[in-house]
């Protein structure tokens, strides 16, 4: 079998600790790859912006396994570990491949790179037009943009259904 990337959920906010663990208990010959997936987002400060980093997918570890059965029995053991998603029946889910594709899009083959900056173009009413980047693909499924924030929502299939997916933005013409 080959090694798949599957999700395991985790408190939001305590992703690095959870990885963390993995790193220290679980043995390395049942994983390969632990990534929590992470996009750049510009903030605004002092009427500056400042390039920043958010987690894509609060809550979420994703681990690169071909013993998805044995790394679940280990990480059952012990109580501290996250909770895998999956089915009633525990069995921990691979990601599709359709999921996988638009990850890799966005953060590299091996998921390592954050999901860069959007830059878009915005007509004269203030809407986005177009993009390039992560965006490009998903500008006719914008749900929200909030442009000052240098953000906007968009409706990506995903995980089996329709995700609103943040993409940081910077506007055609920001010195950043």
């Amino acid at each position: 079998m080959d090694r798949r990337w599957h999700v395991m959920r985790t408190i939001p906010g305590k992703e690095a600790e959870m990885t963390d663990l993995l790193e220290r208990k679980v043995n390395h010959e049942l994983w390969r790859d632990c990534r929590i997936l992470r996009k750049q987002q510009l903030f605004r400060t002092q009427g500056r912006y400042l390039l920043g980093r958010k987690n894509m997918f609060p809550g979420y570890i994703f681990i690169n396994t071909e013993f998805p059965k044995e790394l679940e029995k280990e990480l059952r053991k012990a109580r501290q570990f996250p909770k895998l998603l999956g089915s009633a029946a525990g069995d921990i889910v691979p990601v599709e491949e359709e999921d996988l594709r638009f990850l890799e899009d966005v953060c590299g083959r091996d998921l390592a790179h954050d999901m860069r900056l959007s830059t878009v173009r915005v007509d004269e009413e203030g809407q986005v037009r177009s993009a390039s980047g992560a965006l490009k693909p998903y500008v006719g499924r914008i749900t929200r943009q909030r442009l000052r924030h240098r953000y906007v929502t968009a409706e990506v299939p995903l995980f089996n259904r329709r995700e609103n997916v943040l993409f940081g933005i910077r506007v055609d013409g920001d010195p950043v």
